[in-house]
């Protein structure tokens, strides 16, 4: 597939989710079964929610974007970034072996990690190392 279109596609994907997490936290935690703890006030965990599955997953997608006008230029962004995407699924699949099984909704979201990062890292791996600019 053409880079542009994958990395728009994944770009556009994980600017969506981070926006979910970041205006709609509490749907985010009831999507993936978070609870508040009794110890704990909600506001604290809507704001944990808002940070890591809104504001990181926000800027993980727009530098996404930022990308698609010239993958090969932005080879190393997008490989950390499908490093990000493969990390969250490696950590995922460690649960699995310690934890157990997670679940229809923890199995599409290894799947969905698995596919996102691999076509990252594999668009970052396309066409050669980009030209090198001129020095002046």
């Amino acid at each position: 597939m053409n880079p542009r279109i994958t990395v728009g596609t994944v770009g556009a994907i994980t600017l969506l989710l981070g926006l979910g997490g970041l205006l709609q936290p509490q749907s985010v935690m009831n999507l993936i079964g978070y609870a508040v703890a009794p110890t704990t006030s909600e506001t604290f965990v809507r704001g944990e929610v808002r940070a890591l599955y809104g504001g990181l997953m926000v800027v993980a997608g727009v530098f996404t974007l930022l990308s698609v006008a010239d993958p090969r230029a932005n080879q190393g962004r997008l490989l950390m970034l499908g490093l990000l995407w493969l990390g969250a699924c490696g950590g995922r699949i460690f649960g699995i072996f310690v934890d157990g099984n997670p679940g229809l909704f923890g199995w599409l979201s290894v799947v969905v990690e698995l596919v996102l990062g691999g076509a990252l890292v594999i668009s970052s791996q396309s066409g050669g190392p980009a030209a090198a600019s001129p020095s002046a």
